[in-house]
């Protein structure tokens, strides 16, 4: 069946494939290595390359002793399944042959390593050992990805030592830059877009088990970063077309390890010191007006720690220990955009204004007088500097217990705890915010038969948040605008600074999720195979504020002055936002990979994915069956009800792939893929409306207010109607089921020794995803004369009673069309080099998160029009249209010659160095007010139109100061919707070079490392996206300079030094 623009309608053919994929596996054998694990195969020959069946073979991980038997098939072929990573030897004998070893293998996680071997006639006790993996091509996996090694992680500069940013070094994966103030800047800044899927879809596990956070994104903590570097052995990154034993993603799916004892025993102690004193200022810093030089603001970050691994008993029981505390102070410099002196007098370039008496307090009181730039509109800058305090300590212990021959076990413990105050823009209010996860997870192998292998794991993740917003200064109690303690906000729409929050704090949450899983593998000559399940209980407990103490909205400094609301939202004093959500999400799958020939892998297989609609243990939620009904009365919201009718009964998720080394020599192969991916309406759907659902939820809107401040407390007490309107958010009670179509083609070759370069593409299809916008708005229709959407003259709003009623419905679509290139040398001879290049390109109706309104600077907190999401088509807001990533590990060849004192100096210096280049994202301008009077309770979404001449290609001016021309756009026909699409524009570019220098000291068997690490090295300015989004004030002036870029997207250049003993 074909759908719009002739794509297949995959909700009628999934089951179909589903059916016929489950009755081709019925009759085959197993499936692919773990995430966690990797797999060492091969064949042995002799010397004129006849298979020899019935050799003896025996893999030995050199770390901890670990064996594992095997017996050479009728094809002469051996598989060692679930392998953890580490470096291996492999030994193959047999009766009037010579014993043959290939030494120093190193198996990665998630890769499948040959290891092929050939017998001489001889002697048994004879011995050949060859080094190394016969090719580092990938010949028999057809997912696309790689994985970022040991030495990578270890000795690459990492700017806050978070690992998470390695991601990056794989082709098709960008960090969104619209995001926070910089890579590093706060509680689950890192938003990894993988493939051209939202932030959301992509996966994160470790060894095996989710450790998304509650808004499945990147887990990390108030210093925006994930620390444990010195843990993680390493890890992987599959982009596309991953096989069905891994699911719950739409996207990708990045999968760690961390590192476990050996029989010798090892560890690390470091200490890494960043202070200002080594740093330059950052562009937006202040100048000393004594001297006319930059202020560096203070600034210093101590990060400390070590980790310890060995024996307990040998080749038995190992244990590994890790802790990492961050103690920081960081600066940062805010612009702000406040009333002048001359408004504070009721001055402003149209006239002298009587002040509203209701006003002059909080503007006394809540607006200091800016001494900075003056934009003539009766605003000027204030720039204020603050210390941001933030500590944080990080701690994972693992035990590793081989128990015998053929059963094995791990149990690792984490926890991670920071806390940090975060000042605003406005200088007046901070954001004090705590962060607690816990990590368990147990593991049990059992190994039947060489050919037969479970895997059982239980695991627990454990989040908890506390976010605030307090002033700094004493607001007296009479000036409050509710009886609730906490202060309101006061928002003019023109870009002015807003004192309060408009958003949902106070809020503290705590999500538990309890995971089971199990996978059995089977394996024969010429198919492995895997079966298993997986259980998720998902516990979410807290509460979250949504403007308990009101807000206050003017379009207009002087409306503010004179006192002229234009609306206020608030909650009636019954609101109950305190919810315990519970639901389940079970998992099954079946794969196989058939090696139909010598030189051909074909994969396949089967996910069912099925999740409960959440409930709260309170019935505090409620389904809005119909918005119909909204005004006929409850019956149109059902209390205790569903939230919404569950849409995962057909998630059946077909996967298919194919690995083909056409020539047959292990130089060259070519990979294929294609599947389907859901993502399940788990707590990141659903956890912010469910705290602001009616009727538990009382919130109101007034959009004809007659009153400013406490006064306002007197409306509210005489109940709802059509002066002071309900207000709501919903989930579409038909909800459907959002997934991606993924499909990719590659070539792989080695083109030098050790050395591989690949070129690929990948693309993908979603649909049915999240889509935010306000129903409750005036109707439109399209107007064919002039090309615009216009408001129905004299309609009205379709629930009058009614004021917000934003909903959620997944409805949105994406494209995404990428070519990759790369090229990649793993460690050896003291040299390892990667680089990569993405030419992306994504396009979506939305690009909000599954957590609400937008989670990006640059996008809008709605969409324009309800009915239409077909016209907010446009790049995605994460869109990077090319990528380039470049990195390299030298061990600098000095000193080989030199003896005694020399040697030591000139000796052990390395290098390493990650560079980037990223195009600028895209960004939207908006008229900034209810220019086409849709009574719509977020007007920013609304466009304006393009003036004569001007267009995306010579709109952008390139200064920071003034990034667009503002007189490219226009306002539009009274009462229309402007033609300007969605994110026209495109923001800075980013280039970034990163370096560390690199000393190591041989102490007997320890080595002392000094690192110098430059992140920025060429102290480039790269710019966000311009900071204020509207164009026009209510009375339809122009607001000035509102494409002015106030912060960067990355820090200034920036040292860090460390010391780190290795043992």
């Amino acid at each position: 069946m074909v759908g719009p623009k002739g794509e297949y309608d995959m909700l009628h053919i999934r089951p179909m494939l589903g059916f016929l994929l489950l009755a081709l596996l019925a009759v085959q054998l197993d499936a692919r290595a773990q995430a966690t694990t990797g797999t060492i195969y091969g064949t042995v020959t002799d010397e004129s390359k006849a298979v020899l069946p019935g050799v003896t073979v025996t893999v030995r991980n050199t770390e901890t002793g670990a064996t594992r038997p095997l017996v050479t098939d009728e094809r002469g072929g051996f598989r060692a399944l679930n392998l953890p990573p580490g470096i291996y030897a492999v030994t193959a004998e047999l009766q009037g042959f010579t014993q043959a070893k290939r030494d120093n293998l190193t198996l990665e996680i998630g890769r499948d390593v040959n290891a092929d071997l050939a017998l001489k006639i001889g002697a048994v006790s004879e011995q050949v050992t060859v080094q190394g993996a016969a090719t580092n091509v990938e010949l028999s996996s057809a997912v696309a990805g790689g994985v970022v090694s040991t030495t990578q992680i270890a000795e690459l500069p990492l700017n806050g030592r978070n690992f998470m940013q390695l991601a990056t070094l794989q082709p098709g994966v960008t960090v969104s830059r619209a995001t926070s103030r910089d890579f590093t800047g706060g509680f689950g800044s890192t938003q990894v877009s993988i493939g051209g899927a939202r932030p959301e879809m992509t996966g994160y596990l470790l060894e095996g088990t989710n450790i998304a956070d509650v808004s499945d994104k990147a887990p990390s903590s108030m210093a925006g970063v994930l620390l444990g570097v010195d843990a993680v052995k390493e890890f992987s990154v599959q982009t596309h077309d991953y096989a069905a034993e891994y699911g719950r993603a739409a996207g990708g799916v990045i999968s760690a390890v961390t590192k476990s004892g050996t029989n010798a025993l090892h560890g690390t102690v470091f200490e890494f010191l960043r202070d200002s004193k080594l740093d330059e200022p950052n562009y937006f810093d202040p100048i000393d007006a004594a001297t006319g030089t930059q202020v560096n603001p203070p600034f210093t970050r101590n990060q400390f720690g070590g980790t310890a691994g060995g024996p307990i008993v040998s080749n038995r029981l190992f244990y590994f220990g890790s802790y990492e505390g961050l103690r920081q102070n960081l600066s940062l410099t805010h612009l702000a955009r406040l009333p002048n002196a001359a408004a504070h007098n009721g001055v402003l370039p149209g006239g002298t204004f009587a002040i509203s008496p209701l006003v002059k307090p909080y503007l006394d009181l809540l607006y200091p007088i800016p001494d900075g730039r003056d934009f003539g509109d009766g605003t000027a800058e204030l720039r204020h500097t603050d210390v941001d305090p933030t500590h944080e300590n990080f701690f994972v212990g693992k035990i590793d217990w081989q128990l015998g021959d053929n059963d094995s076990m791990f149990v690792r413990v984490s926890s991670d705890r920071s806390n940090a105050t975060a000042h605003q823009d406005h200088p007046l209010f901070i954001e004090p915010t705590t962060t607690d996860t816990r990590y368990f997870t147990y593991q049990d192998q059992h190994l039947f038969s060489s050919r037969l292998l479970n895997v059982a794991r239980a695991a627990i993740n454990r989040t908890n948040r506390t976010d605030d917003f307090v002033p700094t200064t004493t607001i007296p109690e009479n000036l409050y605008f509710t009886t609730d303690p906490h202060f309101g906000a006061i928002t003019i729409t023109t870009g002015i600074a807003t004192p309060g929050t408009t958003a949902t704090t106070p809020v503290d949450y705590t999500q538990t999720l309890y995971q089971f899983s199990d996978t059995l593998t089977v394996s024969s000559s010429r198919h492995t195979a895997k079966f298993g399940g997986d259980f998720q209980r998902y516990h979410f407990d807290g509460f979250s504020y949504s403007r308990f103490g009101g807000e206050f909205r003017f379009t207009s400094l002087q409306n503010f002055l004179r006192g002229t609301v234009n609306r206020f939202t608030g909650n009636m004093p019954d609101t109950d936002t305190r919810r315990n959500m519970r639901q389940n999400y079970v998992a099954t799958f079946a794969q196989d990979e058939w090696r139909a020939a010598n030189n051909l892998t074909l994969t396949y297989g089967l996910r069912y994915e099925f999740f409960t609609v959440p409930y709260d243990t309170q019935g505090r939620v409620a389904g809005l069956l119909s918005l119909n009904d909204l005004e006929s009365g409850p019956q149109g919201v059902t209390p205790g009800s569903d939230f919404f009718k569950n849409p995962s009964k057909l998630d059946f998720a077909p996967r298919a792939g194919v690995a083909w080394n056409p020539f047959g020599d292990q130089k060259t192969s070519i990979k294929a893929g294609t599947g389907l991916f859901y993502q399940p309406l788990t707590t990141s759907y659903y956890r912010g409306t469910t705290f602001r659902v009616y009727p538990y939820f009382a919130g109101v809107d007034i959009r004809t207010v007659p009153t400013f401040g406490p006064a306002i407390q007197q409306l509210l007490a005489q109940g709802t109607g059509l002066a002071v309107q309900k207000r709501s958010e919903f989930i579409d009670y038909d909800a459907k089921q959002p997934y991606t179509l993924q499909y990719h083609a590659s070539l792989q070759h080695e083109i030098g020794k050790g050395i591989v370069a690949e070129i690929g593409y990948i693309g993908s299809r979603g649909h049915n995803l999240p889509f935010y916008s306000d129903p409750n708005a005036v109707p439109v229709r399209f107007n064919a004369a002039d090309g615009h959407w216009q408001v129905v003259p004299g309609a009205t709003l379709p629930y009058p009673s009614w004021g917000r009623i934003r909903t959620r419905t997944n409805v949105a679509r994406s494209w995404y069309n990428g070519m990759t290139a790369g090229v990649n040398r793993r460690f050896a001879n003291g040299l390892l080099f990667q680089g990569s290049y993405t030419h992306g390109n994504s396009r979506d109706t939305w690009s909000g998160g599954l957590i609400g309104g937008s989670d990006f600077e640059n996008g809008a907190g709605s969409a324009t029009n309800y009915n239409h999401p077909e016209n907010e088509l446009g790049p995605s807001s994460y869109d990077v249209r090319h990528t380039l990533v470049f990195n390299a590990v030298y061990q600098l060849p000095f000193g080989r010659s030199a003896t005694g004192a020399a040697r030591r100096f000139v000796q052990g210096w390395q290098a390493g160095v990650v560079a980037n280049y990223a195009s600028g994202v895209p960004f939207t301008p908006f008229i900034g007010f209810d220019y086409a009077k849709d009574l719509s309770s977020d007007p920013n979404p609304q466009k304006p139109d393009w003036a004569p001449g001007f267009n995306p290609g010579n709109a952008i001016a390139g200064s920071p100061d003034n990034w667009y021309n503002a007189n490219a756009f226009v306002l539009p026909p009274p009462g229309e919707y402007g033609n300007v699409g969605r994110n026209t524009l495109r923001g800075p570019d980013l280039k970034m070079v990163d370096l560390s220098i690199f000393k190591n000291t041989q102490i007997g068997r320890q080595n002392l490392q000094f690192r110098v690490e430059i992140f920025n090295l060429f102290n480039r300015a790269n710019f966000a996206t311009p900071t204020v989004d509207a164009l026009f004030n209510a009375d339809g002036t122009r607001i000035p300079s509102p494409s002015r870029i106030t912060h960067t997207a990355t820090t200034s250049r920036q040292v860090q030094l460390g010391l780190k003993f290795v043992f």
